[in-house]
């Protein structure tokens, strides 16, 4: 019997991920030196999101703070509410924009590691995260 398999949807929706943030990346330029920063850990991306918003408005530098350690102290709602605040705001840079997706990122990561360990705090905080990414 000659059966063809259907392709995996995961790996469709990776290219597809992929190649919007590549296409992103070239409309919006880059840094100054070309490289874009991206972390492994939650914790790193919190401090990409400080030393982003370290130069910014003050209302945008206190949400990056309040983002920043709730990221560390494992309060991922209080972060998320933090970030989507930041992320509505119409002077965000691209440094400050690839801090929040990098954050974002490493957020949803963890999220998903703990909602599969059956965390129903991460389970509701990826629930806003979806409803954050959405916006």
């Amino acid at each position: 019997m000659n059966r063809q398999h259907p392709t995996p949807l995961g790996p469709r929706v990776f290219l597809g991920i992929t190649l919007s943030m590549a296409m992103f990346l070239a409309a919006c330029g880059g840094s100054d030196d070309g490289n874009i920063r991206t972390s492994k850990t939650p914790e790193a991306a919190a401090d990409h999101l400080s030393e982003a918003f370290a130069g910014a408005d003050s209302d945008s530098m206190k949400h990056a703070d309040i983002a920043s350690k709730a990221i560390k102290k494992g309060q991922f709602q209080k972060a998320l509410y933090a970030i989507e605040t930041i992320k509505a705001k119409p002077d965000v840079n691209f440094d400050q924009g690839v801090a929040i997706n990098d954050s974002l990122i490493n957020l949803e990561q963890e999220l998903i590691y703990r909602a599969e360990d059956g965390d129903k705090k991460a389970i509701a905080a990826y629930e806003l995260l979806k409803r954050i990414n959405r916006n």
